[in-house]
């Protein structure tokens, strides 16, 4: 991967590194991939020159503690601050990790636009628990001519979310919201992009 960018509508960019990891942990056990989201990308001789992120100003922030806030963003696992950069941010570090492995010959911008973003409030995860929903527009450029490639296509990662006692046991094993969001995203993007090791039990 020769060169990351972050694009983020309004805000100041992260100074997220290209050489950021994902935590080495198993966080896939009870996360199922969507069933209506089959490979379209022929990525075989692609190499991912930029991923661009955008989270635009325009989504909803509720800091409501709340069962379902009526918003397009919920977020708690950074301190208080600029929630679009850190979802943002969330959303990078497993692409640009679930990404690393293209290595062709035709350099390719991956986009997502995120349209919602809602990780659990306090009172959600710990009692009833929930879903967390992560939706996007999907774009592949070609980076030379600008070239769609493949896109923009809605894609929808919601899954189940831990609540009450099963959260608390997964906290204490050091698996969080953001460690099985970013493992529902690496395994959408390695199915997508064709690179899914054969019945491979962990994403990392």
């Amino acid at each position: 991967m020769k060169r990351i960018a972050l694009a983020l509508l309004g805000l100041a960019a992260l100074g997220v590194s290209a050489c950021s990891t994902v935590p080495n942990v198993d966080v896939t056990q009870n996360i199922t991939m969507p069933g209506a989201l089959p490979t379209q990308t022929h990525a075989a001789n692609w190499t991912v020159e930029e991923i661009e992120i955008v989270v635009p100003q325009t989504l909803v922030v509720s800091e409501a503690n709340t069962l379902k806030p009526i918003s397009d963003i919920v977020w708690r696992e950074d301190p208080i601050g600029d929630r679009h950069a850190q979802v943002q941010a969330v959303v990078f570090e497993a692409m640009e990790f679930a990404l690393r492995p293209l290595d062709g010959a035709r350099a390719v911008t991956v986009e997502l636009e995120i349209t919602r973003f809602h990780a659990l409030t306090e009172r959600a995860r710990y009692t009833i628990g929930g879903e967390h929903e992560v939706e996007f527009l999907f774009t592949v450029r070609d980076v030379e001519t600008g070239e769609a490639l493949t896109g923009p296509r809605y894609v929808d990662l919601t899954f189940r979310a831990l609540g009450g006692s099963r959260a608390m046991a997964s906290e204490r094993n050091g698996i969080y919201q953001r460690e099985r969001i970013q493992s529902q995203i690496i395994g959408w993007a390695r199915r997508e992009f064709g690179l899914m090791i054969e019945n491979e039990a962990a994403l990392f």
